[in-house]
């Protein structure tokens, strides 16, 4: 009996997860469906993604698509660069791996899948949530040193997603 429970989570698991791929738009990365022809190998350069099937490359970058999946990690394409996407709850937030430091990142964020990404700084999240006193008031008393980006206890979103899920849930930010 627990072989077959073991068996069926196993198969929710593996049907559950979205193949790695491409997203060719913001609502395919929403719902999660990532295209990818079958027996066709992904592979990633520099700010672009590539699908090879049977002798054909098809190259796919910020031109002709919103992101890619690759190992479980999510990527969105925008003005030739690639971003990583932490989290697309509250807040969404990419990070960026710094070509001097390769084990810091820079961070950045967009008010939804069809927002401009912009570095994570207070300025920039007091100027783009401005109509939003109840959270200018939060991110007022943060101690904006501390890392905002480690994940939280609650639902494992980086701390400053979680502030937007908590604070912001009356204005719900536009995925």
């Amino acid at each position: 009996m627990n072989q077959i429970y073991t068996l069926l989570f196993l198969l929710i698991s593996l049907t559950s997860q979205a193949q790695d791929g491409v997203f060719l738009t913001a609502e395919d990365f929403i719902e999660n469906k990532a295209f990818r022809p079958e027996n066709s190998k992904i592979q990633e350069r520099l700010a672009t993604v590539s699908l090879k099937n049977q002798g054909a490359k098809t190259i796919y970058s910020s031109e002709n698509a919103f992101g890619y999946k690759l190992n479980g990690r999510q990527w969105r394409f925008t003005e030739n660069r690639t971003y990583e996407v932490v989290s697309t709850e509250g807040l969404w937030v990419y990070r960026v791996q710094n070509a001097t430091d390769l084990s810091s990142f820079s961070y950045y964020f967009s008010d939804g899948a069809y927002g401009d990404i912009k570095p994570l700084t207070r300025h920039n999240i007091k100027k783009s949530f401005s109509s939003n006193p109840q959270l200018i008031a939060v991110i007022e008393k943060l101690d904006w040193r501390m890392d905002l980006f480690q994940p939280t206890n609650f639902k494992k979103l980086p701390l400053i997603s979680a502030l937007f899920v908590q604070v912001a849930s009356k204005n719900r930010l536009p995925l």
